[in-house]
C-alpha cells in the first residue's frame, strides 16, 4: 500500500458506478489511511469497508450472500482473505483457494520440499473442508548454472486417479533463472480459441488434468510484470480428448484467446525426482493464487 496503488484507486477503476458509489466513501479513505500507518490493535476500518463489499454483493447486486456472487463470478479467493472477510464482515465465504504462496517473505502453505542432492520432503496437503484443490507453484530456493526437469508427482484430489506425474524443467542461472523463479505445474495454454457460451477448452497436451478436476482458466494481456489482467473463472472438467481439449460441466462465462492458460488443480504432493540438475538445486511446493498479485 505504501508507495502502492490504494483502495480507492482501485476500486475507482472498475467502471462500475453502483460499485463506486458503495465502496469509494469516507471508509474506503480511511481504509488507506489505516493501512499506511497500521494499528494491529485497531481494525475497525478493515471492517467497516468489507461490510460495504458483502453489502455491494448483497444488497446491490441482490445475492443471498458474498459467496453467492463469487459463486455466480466463477471466482474465488485466498485462505487468508477468507479469514479476514469472516471476522471483519462478517459473512462466511465457500470459494476459497488454498494458502497461496507470496514470497519468501509470505509463503502459502508449504505441501512439500525437493533438493536434488536429498530427496523430497511431504508437507501437508490442502483440508478440502477448508478449500478447494488448487494450482500448485515450485518456488526456486537454490539454483545451480544448468537446466535441469522436475518430476512431481502431485494428488488430484480424486479417486481415481489419485497422483499425476509431471514434468517441468527449472531454468539454471546459465539461462537466465535465479532464486525466486516460480513455475506453476501442469500449466497449458490454450491450442486455440474458447468462446463464451460453450464448454470445449482446447490445449495440446492433457496427461495432467483428470476428469472431475477443478482447473482455472485465466488471461492476462502484456508482459511481466507489468500484465493486465483479464478473465478468469473457475470449472470442473467433465470429459477429455486426448491432446486435444478438455470440455468442462458448465459454459464458460467469458472468451479466451492462445494467450490464455489452463491450470489443473491438485490437492497436494506425493513425491518429487530430477534430472540433469546440479546437487544443490531445491524448490518449494506451495499453492498458487488464483490471481496472483502484482508488484
Amino acid at each position: 500500500m505504501v508507495a502502492g496503488t490504494d483502495v480507492w484507486t482501485r476500486t475507482d477503476a472498475i467502471g462500475d458506478e453502483t460499485c463506486e458509489n458503495r465502496l469509494n466513501v469516507q471508509k474506503a479513505t480511511d481504509l488507506d489511511a489505516a493501512i499506511e500507518a497500521l494499528d494491529l490493535g485497531d481494525k475497525s476500518e478493515v471492517e467497516d469497508w468489507t461490510k460495504l463489499l458483502r453489502d455491494y454483493a448483497v444488497t446491490d447486486l441482490s445475492y443471498a450472500t458474498f459467496t453467492a456472487w463469487l459463486t455466480a463470478l466463477r471466482l474465488r479467493i485466498d485462505y487468508r482473505a477468507a479469514q479476514w472477510l469472516e471476522k471483519y464482515c462478517p459473512c462466511v465465504v465457500g470459494n476459497i483457494h488454498g494458502k497461496a504462496d507470496a514470497g519468501a517473505t509470505a509463503p502459502g502453505q508449504l505441501l512439500g520440499t525437493f533438493v536434488y542432492s536429498a530427496s523430497f520432503t511431504a508437507g501437508t496437503d490442502l483440508d478440502v473442508a477448508l478449500v478447494s484443490a488448487s494450482p500448485i507453484l515450485a518456488r526456486v530456493t537454490t539454483k545451480g548454472a544448468t537446466d535441469w526437469t522436475l518430476a512431481p508427482v502431485v494428488k488430484t484430489g480424486l479417486i481415481t486417479p489419485t497422483t499425476k506425474t509431471l514434468s517441468q524443467v527449472i531454468e539454471g542461472t546459465g539461462d537466465g533463472g535465479v532464486v525466486g523463479d516460480v513455475y506453476v505445474l501442469g500449466q497449458q495454454a490454450l491450442s486455440g480459441g474458447a468462446a463464451a457460451g460453450q464448454k470445449v477448452v482446447p490445449v495440446a497436451a492433457t496427461a495432467q488434468f483428470a476428469v472431475g478436476q477443478k482447473v482455472l482458466v485465466t488471461q492476462w494481456s502484456g508482459v511481466a510484470p507489468n500484465e493486465v489482467w483479464l478473465e478468469q473463472e473457475i470449472g470442473v472438467i467433465a470429459s477429455i480428448i486426448t491432446n486435444t481439449s478438455i470440455t468442462m460441466v458448465e459454459n464458460l462465462l467469458h472468451t479466451y484467446t492462445t494467450d490464455a492458460f489452463a491450470y489443473p488443480c491438485y490437492t497436494g504432493m506425493s513425491a518429487c525426482t530430477g534430472s540433469g540438475g546440479n546437487a544443490s538445486d531445491a524448490v518449494g511446493f506451495y499453492p498458487a493464487a488464483d490471481r496472483r498479485l502484482k508488484a
